[in-house]
């Protein structure tokens, strides 16, 4: 389910990484997904670590990358070491 804001309304703990994926939004032309991690919980965006903006908190191990932000299906897929990883997705 998506409410008016395009949020998830469901969350997925992915067992190998221990990331878990609370709800994907649009803002502007950005997309970004909700995740609590080892580091803690907020919100990470495509690019290498998952950074947002210079002043965002990192939220993703060393190593991780974000390759992509699913708005339809509610899924991120991650790369660890530059090594593609399965997409995640909220059940």
């Amino acid at each position: 389910l998506q409410n008016v804001f395009g949020v998830e309304a469901s969350d997925a703990q992915d067992p190998t990484t221990g990331h878990a994926l609370t709800g994907v939004l649009l803002v502007g032309d950005q997309k970004r997904a909700i995740v609590t991690t080892p580091n803690g919980s907020g919100v990470i965006c495509v690019g290498a670590d998952g950074c947002c903006g210079p002043d965002a908190p990192l939220l993703l191990p060393t190593g991780w990358l974000v390759l992509s932000i699913d708005m339809a299906r509610g899924c991120i897929r991650f790369a660890l070491n530059d090594e593609p990883q399965d997409p995640f997705c909220i059940a």
